[in-house]
């Protein structure tokens, strides 16, 4: 059954979200609105923010090109042609690369250790912040291997690790 939801997708590099329509779709998947405000959302947000991105939850970059941010994630081990998508999807660009176990990292914390029975992802929404860019990770199940379990955490536990774990796990990677 949840072989059939997940799909290989090309990584579309033409149109890079702002900041403000990445933190109004990832408010939608975390669930910050209500489903009788979906229908009027794009209004509702406007009016009235309920997520906002702080800057512990990604990295900014100095390059105004896009090129250069999918060098540096290609060179890094992240995919950046092909992700494996669910069903709801992601706006604008997305990369991901496997990091195996949580208790590999270098660091700790008792939001990691939930996670140590999956094999694991740290995947990364792309968002343009003026003329530069920003790198916004979670740590997720890896959907490769576990199915299910990314679903159930992702969208109905609203499990996935954001803010200072994921971004540490995307420095040890390599991206800074």
């Amino acid at each position: 059954m949840a072989d059939n939801l997940f799909k290989e997708v090309k990584v579309d590099w033409g149109w890079i979200p702002s900041v403000e329509e990445l933190e109004f779709h990832l408010g939608i998947v975390l669930g910050y609105y209500k489903p009788k405000e979906i229908p009027a959302m794009r209004a509702l947000a406007r009016k009235r923010r309920r997520f906002a991105l702080v800057t512990k939850d990604y990295i900014s970059h100095e390059t105004s090109r896009v090129e250069n941010i999918v060098e540096m994630y290609k060179n890094n081990g992240f995919e950046t042609r092909l992700i494996l998508q669910d069903p709801l999807g992601h706006k604008g660009p997305t990369v991901a690369c496997p990091i195996g176990f949580p208790f590999n990292l270098p660091f700790s914390s008792a939001r990691l250790r939930r996670f140590n029975r999956w094999i694991c992802r740290v995947h990364v929404d792309i968002a343009s912040q003026g003329k530069t860019f920003v790198s916004v990770p979670h740590l997720e199940p890896d959907p490769l291997f576990h199915k299910l379990t990314h679903l159930w955490d992702t969208y109905i536990r609203k499990n996935t690790i954001r803010g200072k774990e994921a971004v540490a796990a995307l420095n040890f990677l390599g991206i800074e």
